[in-house]
């Protein structure tokens, strides 16, 4: 589909990652910015503390506390990104809560690096303000990158719903389609299936199973599309909804190929 990253192993297995959108990054990073900034204020409060104890307040003492803060609250600023990406493979609290990673193109995992020159280039994106630059750029590249994962080589993807080795053995559950009518023959209602391989039955599943997650236009498009398609192989003229024909295509598929299944 449009919002999938695939990588080819060397054992030429395909794998899809779902990539993340500018929506499910910005909630991401809204999250780490004010974990960041309870961080700085607590920071900031242990040093307000020690000033106090201080009989001159504007000793040397105090100067160096400063200085201290200045530090520590430049390196949780710039360092939180980066300790939390190498501990957790990829994953800041915020990208963990909402189900995001940080991988090296390729699928690999992400290095330091590669994390370093990201989060170093975080400050553009920022600009000029609330990372203005990085969600324009987002949504202009194809693979949802901003200038930091450009630079980089780094993509951020959603983490799928970790599965049983139940559900792995049942496979995929089957796309929700309406059940037939009660007075349906058994034999399918739509002509010439043997025309329709099996690949494009699964493709078929697939946008039905994923199509909620799609945007409007993009559900849209790919429907026609793959209606078009199906339609030209069956002999079929166009014509009707593209969804609800898919539903009823799937659905007469699952009968043409129900003798196979018992077989």
């Amino acid at each position: 589909m449009d919002d999938r990253y695939y990588v080819e192993t060397p054992e030429v297995v395909t794998i899809a990652y779902d990539l993340a959108g500018a929506g499910s990054r910005c909630l991401a990073a809204a999250v780490d910015t004010l974990l960041i900034l309870l961080l700085q204020a607590a920071l900031g409060a242990l040093i307000l503390a020690g000033a106090s104890l201080l009989a001159d307040p504007f000793s040397d003492g105090e100067t160096l506390l400063i200085a201290l803060w200045s530090v520590l609250a430049f390196t949780l600023l710039w360092g939180y990104y980066l300790l939390f990406e190498l501990v957790w493979s990829g994953q800041s609290p915020g990208k963990r809560l909402f189900g995001l990673r940080v991988l090296r193109e390729g699928g690999r995992p992400i290095d330091f690096s590669a994390s370093a020159l990201r989060n170093l280039l975080r400050a553009v994106d920022f600009l000029p303000f609330a990372y203005g630059l990085g969600v324009v750029v987002i949504f202009g590249d194809p693979r949802a990158r901003r200038l930091g994962d450009l630079a980089a080589g780094t993509v951020v993807v959603r983490e799928g719903v970790p599965l049983t080795l139940d559900e792995v053995a049942r496979g995929a559950a089957p796309a929700p389609v309406p059940p037939r009518a009660a007075d349906a023959p058994p034999v399918p209602l739509l002509p010439n299936l043997h025309a329709v391989g099996p690949e494009v039955y699964t493709l078929a599943e697939e946008l039905l199973r994923r199509r909620s997650a799609l945007a409007p236009a993009r559900r849209a498009a790919l429907a026609a599309e793959l209606t078009a398609l199906i339609r030209g192989r069956l002999g079929l003229p166009p014509g009707g909804d593209p969804e609800r024909f898919l539903e009823h295509f799937v659905r007469e598929y699952r009968v043409y190929r129900a003798p196979e299944q018992f077989a």
